[in-house]
């Protein structure tokens, strides 16, 4: 059984990670994570629900959550978040609308989260966090245009084999129709894949 973790752990996991991606002076660092606040998510619970206007940033300490939105009677799963990651209510933040999509803790989850416009104060207060963000999110969206390129252009055969290299530690502790719907092909022809592979 895992040990519980207290917010101060939490804290400390988030601190170390802001650190490794930035240069940004300690005494900044400790500002920023002393905005979050440990949120604990039972398994299948809603995190963000759809037509919300939730403006928080998550950073997720141990779980997974899958990011999908519905389609015609069909979940389209178009993200996973797994440890040491962000997640957020982006259309929300920069349309100040409803999203559309849902985020959904698959297994227990155990979060950081902060107040979004606490993120965006601490952004104007110091130009190297704003600095952060923006490369945050530039390094987003470039996931987001590589993972609409690979569903168009690849061959399901080349989108399953991209996804088990570059997620493998996924592959063990995802249901297999999630997977299907992030790669766009039926869970039978997964199935295939997975036996052949």
């Amino acid at each position: 059984m895992k040990k519980k973790l207290d917010i101060k752990e939490c804290k400390e996991i988030l601190y170390n990670v802001l650190k490794q991606y930035s240069n940004l002076e300690d005494v900044i660092l400790h500002e920023m994570v002393s905005n979050f606040e440990l949120e604990v998510f039972p398994k299948n619970s809603v995190i963000i629900p759809k037509n919300c206007t939730n403006n928080k940033l998550f950073f997720v300490i141990n779980g997974l959550v899958r990011i999908y939105y519905e389609a015609e009677g069909k979940e389209i799963t178009y993200d996973f978040k797994e440890e040491n990651s962000f997640f957020t209510n982006g259309y929300t933040i920069f349309t100040k609308l409803p999203n559309f999509d849902l985020h959904v803790a698959i297994e227990h989850t155990v979060c950081l989260s902060s107040n979004y416009d606490r993120m965006e104060a601490i952004m104007e207060k110091y130009h190297q966090v704003e600095h952060l963000g923006r490369k945050m999110v530039e390094l987003y969206y470039a996931n987001y245009l590589i993972a609409n390129y690979n569903k168009m252009f690849l061959s399901a055969v080349e989108r399953y084999e991209l996804f088990a290299k570059d997620h493998s530690s996924l592959m063990l502790r995802l249901p297999l129709r999630y997977v299907a719907s992030y790669l766009g092909i039926a869970p039978e022809t997964l199935s295939r894949l997975r036996s052949k592979y």
